[in-house]
């Protein structure tokens, strides 16, 4: 997730208590990191803290359940994520859950949840509880909780622990203040106890203080804090009033609510409490009895600690806490020599610096937020996929090979005009390239749009293809989606219309990688001076055959015999004077064979139009041929050419594989790029279709055999070098896909 990225955290209030206590620690943490974090709340003791640190805070009503509340609510917080323009959302409340739940559906943001306990839903509201996209569960109870009571996959869970800090609750805070405003004493044997009083969390505070007059006759000088407040407070308070009076002096001290936990843990030989605050106690070298309304744990050390892992140290499914197994612990506690004591204090210490700190809670924060936004910042590829054409099918198989290894599992989404095949093939999802709705709906869940590669910016064979390759860029831009050209070719772009809407969307663009230098002149020309513009290569130039032995198979297959030198023959058709073009390919694969005994191969690199050219030319020799009449993948078609001895190549694509095979090629040029790519691999041997002739492509057939060795060398001397410059354009794909921004 790049820096700087703006992060809602989201909660019902920020009074005491272990949830808020850890929005307020992440919310820090993150800060810390760099990134932007607001929070939302109905406010409360920790907001002078949050604003301590930098952290904006809005008050927004979400303790409350009352329609009008919650509509006052939900209005607020679309403009809060509107205005601060939010990347992603992270509720830790039920309330504010819901509400966040109903705007997700209409502003799709991503969107993460908390669960910090397990409770119970009456009357199907557990039908419209809202648990994000991704889910945050505090121990693996809670997970399971998730799982079978709200069906949530367990994918889409992540476990992470209440994160502690270290440094705030340490061995050395001072507590000067605290001994000072509650009469505390270095003498005194001070037992603290840090909780909600509410109902449902003041069972074991009840337990202690019932205890206390028998602790009382075997531990000199019994000091017991209880800190914390709530709905039970009162009873308590009237319980601890009634002890002290029968023992003539104050044993137990109420606190109330307070902040300052690490200054009220530091005095204390001994701990009583569950979860956050029992860690707590715990960093501060504390030795701690976990004990709570969900159950009793006990002394905690290292034959505890499964337990407490399994239940977030809140005791759920353990023994039921009682009184007598508080008093029996704690006077067993007190009866350790002083080594086994400050033992059971180091080992806790080590323990929460170990697998509880803020930073680790952060860090899978982090890990969901990326999961979540991932899931939304797809990668959108747009280009001439799912015509069966195998040279974009390089295109695509490479674009989508190279992306993945600069980033794991990219969540990958295809234009096509055969999405359930381009699925099928790539493993990725895909929509048709014309349905426009769903276009729109994913750009914007996408974090960029690759346009590419191949030639997409021209108009030669049709505007209207420029006009879509177009316009599909500029919904991108519409949505502040980033765009990329992916290794394109430009041109030919013969018209003024096209030049000009080309030159327009084109300098908007965040990043353009062109495949050879013929390209790059090209948008000079037309006045694009995106300054993010680099020649690279054309990706399939990345891509590995199959093993010859499978190209091998498959010419066996087709006919071919076997021990014959052979020549690849890729042409479609062009131009209205096809028979002449035809008779001169026919005459020159006859000549091959008869001069240098090359046997001819066609090889169709788009089966629908390219099969009845290459018949048609194979009736027209004299000597035998065979056809590639049947569709192959990228891996096959390029160990079929890898077999060949020589390749004439009008098909771009087909020239590309027989340089990544290091087999000598001679192009065909229909199109500016067949000789833009033949100048920019070093390869000379080329004829202008529109004025080529038997005797022309005779003589650059000659001069390729004459100097058949050296072209094999180069091939092989630049192979390594293009293969890089291909990979680069995924490494800077994906580093604009993260980052925002390339440096090149």
């Amino acid at each position: 997730m790049k820096e700087g990225a703006n992060i809602l955290l989201s909660l019902q209030q920020l009074t005491i208590g272990g949830a808020e206590t850890h929005v307020v620690e992440l919310a820090k943490e993150l800060k810390r990191r760099g990134y932007n974090v607001i929070v939302t709340s109905s406010g409360g003791v920790y907001e002078k803290e949050l604003a301590a640190s930098g952290i904006k805070h809005y008050n927004v009503p979400l303790q409350s359940k009352n329609p009008v509340q919650v509509m006052r609510a939900m209005r607020i917080l679309k403009k809060v994520i509107r205005d601060e323009k939010i990347d992603i959302v992270h509720s830790h409340a039920r309330i504010s859950s819901f509400i966040l739940g109903r705007i997700h559906k209409r502003m799709n943001f991503p969107y993460v949840t908390t669960a910090h306990w397990v409770f119970t839903t009456k009357y199907g509201l557990k039908y419209i509880t809202d648990w994000g996209e991704k889910c945050v569960a505090v121990s693996e109870d809670i997970k399971t909780y998730l799982m079978d009571n709200y069906k949530i996959p367990a994918r889409d869970i992540r476990v992470t622990i209440n994160g502690i800090d270290t440094e705030r609750f340490s061995p050395d805070t001072d507590c000067s203040d605290i001994c000072n405003e509650f009469n505390i004493s270095p003498e005194d044997n001070v037992i603290t106890y840090v909780s909600r009083m509410d109902e449902s969390r003041s069972l074991a505070a009840k337990h202690l203080i019932e205890i206390v007059p028998e602790l009382d006759k075997k531990i000199e000088r019994l000091k017991v804090l209880i800190v914390g407040s709530g709905d039970d407070f009162e009873n308590v308070r009237a319980k601890t009033a009634a002890i002290n009076s029968q023992l003539g002096r104050e044993v137990i001290v109420l606190t109330g609510g307070r902040t300052d936990i690490n200054k009220l843990v530091a005095p204390c030989k001994l701990f009583v409490g569950v979860s956050r605050s029992a860690l707590e106690a715990m960093a501060a070298q504390k030795p701690v009895i976990i004990a709570g309304n969900e159950g009793y744990i006990g002394l905690f050390d290292q034959s505890k600690l499964q337990v407490g892992i399994d239940t977030n140290f809140c005791c759920r499914g353990c023994e039921e806490s009682s009184p007598e197994l508080l008093k029996n612990d704690i006077l067993r506690f007190w009866d350790m020599p002083d080594e086994e004591k400050k033992a059971l204090g180091i080992y806790g210490q080590e323990l929460i610096k170990k697998d509880y700190s803020v930073s680790r809670m952060t860090d899978d924060c982090i890990k969901v937020y990326e999961w979540a936004m991932a899931k939304h910042d797809e990668i959108l590829i747009s280009g001439y996929y799912g015509f069966k054409n195998s040279g974009d099918d390089a295109l695509l198989t490479a674009i989508i090979d190279d992306i993945s290894k600069y980033k794991e599992s990219p969540n990958i989404v295809v234009l096509s005009k055969n999405p359930q095949e381009t699925q099928r093939l790539y493993r990725v999802k895909s929509i048709n390239r014309i349905n426009i709705p769903a276009i729109i709906k994913h750009m914007r869940k996408a974090g960029l749009l690759i346009s590419g590669g191949g030639t997409l910016m021209q108009d030669g064979t049709s505007t209207k293809s420029l006009w879509y390759y177009l316009e599909v860029i500029k919904l991108a831009l519409r949505n502040n989606v980033k765009v990329m050209l992916y290794s394109n070719g430009i041109g030919p772009l013969n018209h003024a219309g096209s030049i000009e809407q080309t030159r327009e969307v084109l300098n908007k663009v965040d990043l353009i990688t062109l495949r050879d230098d013929a390209s790059a002149q090209i948008l000079k020309d037309i006045g694009v001076n995106c300054p993010k513009a680099v020649v690279t290569a054309d990706p399939a130039l990345g891509l590995e055959p199959a093993p010859k032995e499978v190209g091998r198979s498959i010419l066996s297959s087709i006919g071919v015999p076997k021990g014959k030198r052979l020549i690849g023959v890729s042409v479609r058709r062009w131009g209205d004077n096809c028979r002449d073009f035809e008779k001169i390919i026919a005459k020159v694969c006859d000549y091959a064979y008869t001069k240098y005994g090359l046997y001819t191969v066609f090889i169709p690199m788009q089966i629908e139009r390219d099969l009845v050219i290459s018949q048609s030319i194979a009736r027209r020799m004299t000597s035998s041929s065979s056809i590639l009449n049947r569709r192959c993948s990228v891996a096959e078609v390029m160990s079929v050419v890898s077999c060949m001895d020589v390749c004439i190549g009008m098909r771009l694509h087909s020239l590309i594989y027989a340089a990544v095979a290091s087999v000598p090629l001679i192009g065909l040029v229909y199109d500016p790029k067949i000789s833009s790519f033949m100048n920019y691999t070093r390869q000379r041997l080329y004829v202008g279709v529109a004025d080529m002739t038997e005797d022309k492509l005779i003589e650059t057939l000659d001069k390729c055999m004459k100097d058949y060795d050296s072209i094999a060398g180069e091939l092989r001397n630049n192979y390594g070098h293009l293969k890089d410059k291909a990979l680069l354009n995924a490494k800077l794909a994906v580093e604009l896909y993260e980052k925002g921004s390339v440096d090149i």
